[in-house]
């Protein structure tokens, strides 16, 4: 998805309000680790529309990054990959393009070997 305004776009956060509803996704007695959706894998891959030294200027991307991952699918017990960012495709070359698609496909090639992030605070904002 595009990160939009330092989120997902307002059509998938509704999908997500939704579909990630008490009782199937989460219950306050049953949530992080014991999260009702413990066995799921979830992978955050998205478009931005600054530079990696953009982001990286204000901070650490992944600050922004804590709400979705930790806040939604970790609460739900969902665990969680590192996510896969293509910075600002509409600002570079063709090729480099090109190279985003690849590093994307090689990655979809070895997804279910990855061991997921701890999602703890420290993994956010080391």
């Amino acid at each position: 998805f595009p990160l939009f305004w330092f989120s997902m776009p307002a059509i998938l956060k509704g999908w997500m309000d939704r579909v990630l509803v008490r009782g199937f996704a989460y219950d306050f007695s049953k949530c992080y680790d014991g999260g009702l959706l413990q066995d799921k894998l979830s992978l955050f891959s998205f478009t931005t529309g600054g530079t990696k030294e953009t982001y990286a200027s204000r901070g650490d991307v992944r600050y922004l990054l804590w709400p979705m991952q930790h806040g939604i699918m970790h609460f739900c017990g969902v665990k969680v990959l590192e996510p896969h960012i293509c910075y600002a495709p509409e600002n570079v070359s063709e090729e480099k393009r090109k190279e985003m698609l690849t590093a994307w496909t090689q990655r979809l090639k070895t997804l279910w070997k990855e061991e997921p992030i701890n999602c703890s605070p420290e993994w956010y904002f080391k």
